[in-house]
């Protein structure tokens, strides 16, 4: 008997660890979160960000940093719409991605002021936010509609 109950006990501990360790793989892939983005929000003139080094490019974001990535940024010269999704590999590199992007925004921002009064309104309704290992900057006219899909897909 105290065999079985010890097998159940067992059983049981290994029922509950498997359980509670899928918070993490019920969350969509960043490329995913970035179709379904993409579904719901038109861009135009938009060049994806397909290979990391056009996150080290603009923000000095590196390979080592990031799990996974998505977005984009606004071909036009004119138009300051820019999107990154980024899934750090873990804390510390999590910090150092918002201090790029937030160093990015404000640039942004510094730049828009003194000649585009109206991408400059746009940016300063946008932010850069972080929530545990998820990182983003989405700068936009649709920020409310992304950040609500962003935040939805991944449960951040």
């Amino acid at each position: 008997m105290k065999k079985l109950a010890l097998t159940a006990l067992i059983a049981f501990g290994i029922l509950l660890c498997a359980c509670s360790s899928g918070k993490g793989s019920s969350q969509k892939a960043l490329s995913d979160v970035w179709s379904d983005i993409k579904q719901e929000v038109s861009f135009s003139d938009f060049n994806e960000y397909t290979s990391i080094k056009n996150l080290d490019r603009h923000y000095g974001i590196t390979e080592d940093m990031v799990d996974e990535f998505a977005g984009g940024i606004n071909g036009s010269g004119v138009n300051q719409e820019e999107i990154v999704l980024v899934k750090a590999k873990d804390d510390e590199s999590a910090g150092k991605i918002k201090e790029a992007l937030d160093t990015r925004f404000e640039s942004k921002l510094s730049q828009n002021k003194n000649y585009n009064a109206e991408q400059a309104k746009m940016i300063e309704g946008c932010s850069v936010e972080k929530n545990g290992l998820y990182v983003s900057m989405i700068v936009s006219d649709n920020t409310e509609k992304i950040a609500e899909i962003y935040r939805r897909e991944t449960k951040t």
